[in-house]
């Protein structure tokens, strides 16, 4: 009966040596809580990603042929599309006047032959899987090509 009772206690024992290890599930932070690091959701985005355009500015007046575009953001790692999402992780895509997408990695890319006229251009970012965020976090100019 000892034995029995020594047995019962060593397996307790095990158990509760067993729940004090087990990590605490994950928690997602609401937008401007204070969270414990040791405690957020890895997956969460810490802030929501910004988009500005920066190049051309809005209004402004280019030559024609090869123009530069750029962007300011904040929030998004730039990294190449592919695989799951990872949270604060994507790229850029530029389209001139609802045109093909220019897909970039990098805050700065350059449209080949851009005609005269006046011209939209929209710089959307998008997760690494090339997918929109939601809402889509983008936005869009008008400039002049001379």
């Amino acid at each position: 009966m000892i034995r029995i009772a020594a047995a019962g206690g060593l397996l307790l024992a095990l158990g509760l040596l067993a729940a004090c290890a087990a990590e605490p599930p994950a928690t997602k932070a609401e937008p401007g809580a204070v969270v414990d690091p040791g405690t957020a959701d890895p997956t969460a985005p810490v802030e929501t990603p910004t988009v500005r355009i920066t190049i051309p500015a809005g209004g402004a007046k280019v030559p024609a042929g090869t123009v530069t575009v750029a962007v300011e953001t904040t929030g998004l790692e730039f990294v190449m599309p592919g695989g799951t999402n990872v949270a604060g992780q994507g790229h850029v895509h530029f389209s001139l006047d609802g045109g093909p997408i220019v897909m970039s990695v990098e805050k700065e890319a350059e449209l080949k032959d851009v005609a005269p006229g006046t011209h939209t251009l929209v710089a959307e970012l998008v997760q690494n899987d090339t997918e929109s965020f939601s809402p889509p976090i983008e936005q869009e100019i008008e400039f002049v090509v001379e």
